[in-house]
């Protein structure tokens, strides 16, 4: 099995604006290329599927901070 290729700053905001709609908004946003190096210093390299990974994991902690803004939780 091939070892997935690492994405550079540049590949991973391509692959975030793509993915806008699904947690790809947070890295266009608000990652900066120092940030994206710091990640990859202290988690290791950032492949397609890591970094759609963390999209998701974004858009679904969006989700449920606006489920509980709009139920009054907070």
């Amino acid at each position: 099995m091939a070892r997935e290729k690492e994405l550079t700053y540049e590949e991973f905001i391509a692959l975030a604006k793509e993915n806008h709609t699904k947690g790809g908004d947070v890295a266009v946003e608000c990652w900066e290329r120092y940030q994206f190096e710091d990640y990859v210093k202290m988690f290791g390299l950032v492949t397609k599927a890591k970094a759609l990974q963390m999209f998701r994991r974004w858009r679904s902690e969006e989700k449920e901070r606006e489920a509980m803004m709009f139920s009054g939780i907070w």
